[in-house]
């Protein structure tokens, strides 16, 4: 008598495979998942920077207004909550054209609640270049998604 199929260590070895297998993928896909929400907040900046680097040219210093309404409104931008994105809560300029932005509760665990800030950096003439700092106590994953910031 022949008998066809898997004898049970069998399949108990391909599940073990499999459960190490995804112990190792989660953990890879949760930081691919934070890295794609870091890149909203890059794509939702990029009007803000404009702003900022458009303010600069024309008046050769950033914003001093002291009420953030009113600064936002000489940079042309509507309030910081207006700003924010699925995954951004709000992105706000400060003084001295600093950009912060606060990641969303619903965003990664790993990047929930989490900030960072764009600090403007004057180069030759009216040109900007912006330099990226964890803001705040972000943990060592969230500065890894911050410093690849642009």
């Amino acid at each position: 008598m022949h008998q066809k199929g898997f004898t049970l260590i069998e399949l108990m070895i391909v599940i073990a495979i499999i459960g190490i297998l995804a112990a190792f993928a989660i953990p890879q896909y949760n930081k691919y998942v934070a890295r794609a929400q870091v890149a909203e907040a890059f794509g939702l900046l990029a009007p803000v920077k404009k702003a900022v680097g458009l303010y600069y040219q024309e008046h050769g210093e950033y914003p001093k207004h002291s009420d953030e309404d009113d600064r936002l409104a000489a940079l042309g931008l509507t309030d910081k909550y207006s700003l924010g994105g699925d995954y951004v809560d709000l992105v706000n300029v400060i003084l001295l054209g600093r950009i912060n932005v606060v990641f969303a509760s619903k965003a990664n665990h790993l990047i929930a609640g989490k900030r960072f800030q764009l600090r403007p950096i004057s180069t030759t003439g009216s040109t900007i270049s912006w330099r990226c700092v964890p803001n705040g106590s972000p943990n060592e994953i969230a500065i890894e998604f911050i410093k690849s910031c642009h």
